[in-house]
C-alpha cells in the first residue's frame, strides 16, 4: 500500500538551546524498562483516537507496537519519552536517534486524549528534538499524514519544513512510520 504523507524537516542547530520547560503539574524523563506496555497502550490509544488514521488503524497500530517495543530493547537506537502526571503516563515520544533514518519521530507526541488541547504535544514535540539534538542529530525528519492533529495543529507551529513524502508502507524500512 502506498500513500503520501508529509515529511516534516527540523534543522536541529537552530533549535532554541535551552531545554523546553516542563508545563507544571507534568513530569517528563525516558521511560523505564517495565513500562512498555503503558507506553503500547498510550500510543495505541492517541491513534484511534485521531480521525485521520483511520483507514489504516490496524495496520498502523500494529507498525506502533514493532517500534515502541524497539525503544525498550537493549541497545537499542531508540529511545522513549514519557509524560507523566502524578504516576500516571498521559503521553509518549518514540524516536530513533539514527542519522539516517527517513522517521526519528517514529511515534511522534503522542497524548491521551482527556490532555489533548493544553499544548502537551507541542511541549512533547519539542522535548522530543531536544532529545535528538543532545544525541547528536544535526536535523530531524517527522513522517505523518495531512488530516491528522499533528499535521494540523502540533508540527506546524515547531519551525519545521514540510515536503510530501511517498513510501511503500508493507515494504522493509529503516524505521517505522
Amino acid at each position: 500500500m502506498t500513500i503520501t504523507w508529509l515529511r516534516f524537516t527540523w534543522d536541529l542547530e537552530k533549535l532554541p538551546t535551552a531545554e523546553p520547560e516542563v508545563p507544571a503539574p507534568f513530569t517528563l524523563r525516558v521511560a523505564e524498562g517495565d513500562e512498555e506496555a503503558v507506553v503500547q497502550k498510550t500510543v495505541a490509544s492517541a491513534f484511534s483516537m485521531d480521525t485521520g488514521w483511520g483507514d489504516i488503524q490496524k495496520f498502523l497500530i500494529e507498525r506502533m507496537t514493532k517500534s515502541v517495543g524497539l525503544a525498550f530493547e537493549k541497545d537499542s537506537k531508540s529511545r522513549c519519552l514519557v509524560l507523566l502526571h502524578g504516576t500516571r503516563i498521559i503521553g509518549a515520544s518514540v524516536l530513533s536517534t539514527e542519522a539516517d533514518a527517513d522517521n526519528h519521530l517514529t511515534t511522534g507526541p503522542c497524548i491521551l486524549q482527556e490532555y489533548g488541547s493544553r499544548g502537551l504535544g507541542s511541549f512533547l514535540l519539542s522535548a522530543s528534538l531536544s532529545t535528538l539534538r543532545a544525541a547528536g542529530l544535526k536535523s530531524a525528519h517527522g513522517i505523518t499524514r495531512e488530516k491528522t492533529a499533528s499535521a494540523r495543529f502540533i508540527y506546524p507551529k515547531s519551525g519545521g519544513t514540510v515536503a510530501p513524502w511517498t513510501f511503500d508502507l508493507e515494504a522493509p524500512s529503516k524505521q517505522a512510520a
